[in-house]
């Protein structure tokens, strides 16, 4: 999982009382393509609860990330990062856009626990309808939600992505996930342009 890379015209309207004052997740969980940083690991640039040395001249990857917490009315107040030790993402595949859960390593079962649990299932319903299924990366460890359960891909390798998919069985939709390196051709499901 990775910031966008994405140039937009205008910014997302950030929701009335919501603010990123003093979290600065979104430097240390996904990775920033035009940082050369991984996921997991501050970036050189960041000031831990403070936040960006160079904001200013900061990488699109950086500049046209929100977190989507700051977005949505419908996401609670406990999933603020500062709280929740967790960032909310998008990523684009061809059936839409699919939920990331990025989990701080020092508290990666978290999302386990309520009322985190109970919004993700939600979410993995209704992105079971649209084929788009909830990732959670729990540090460098994806597992996939579905409705009727979890699949762990256990670390996600530098290159690879997830790849999901689902099929109709005789009693009902049957979910699949993956990891698959950057040369299989069902990538093009996942293509980006990213948001």
């Amino acid at each position: 999982m990775r910031l966008s890379d994405a140039v937009n015209d205008t910014p997302p309207p950030v929701l009335e009382g919501r603010n990123s004052d003093g979290c600065t997740l979104c430097c240390k969980l996904p990775a920033v393509v035009g940082m050369d940083k991984p996921p997991m690991v501050w970036c050189k640039q960041a000031d831990p609860g403070k936040g960006c040395r160079i904001y200013d001249e900061r990488p699109n990857d950086c500049r046209w990330f929100y977190c989507r917490y700051l977005l949505h009315a419908e996401i609670g107040e406990h999933w603020k990062p500062l709280t929740s030790r967790m960032v909310l993402d998008y990523e684009r595949t061809s059936n839409g856009e699919r939920l990331a859960i990025l989990v701080d390593a020092g508290r990666a079962d978290l999302w386990r626990k309520e009322p985190y649990f109970s919004d993700i299932k939600r979410w993995a319903e209704v992105g079971a309808r649209n084929g788009t299924p909830v990732i959670v990366l729990q540090g460098l460890d994806a597992v996939v939600v579905f409705p009727d359960g979890e699949k762990k891909l256990g670390r996600v390798k530098p290159g690879q992505k997830i790849f999901t998919s689902v099929k109709q069985g005789p009693l009902g939709p049957e979910f699949g996930a993956e990891l698959v390196d950057a040369g299989d051709p069902r990538l093009h499901r996942l293509a980006q342009p990213p948001r």
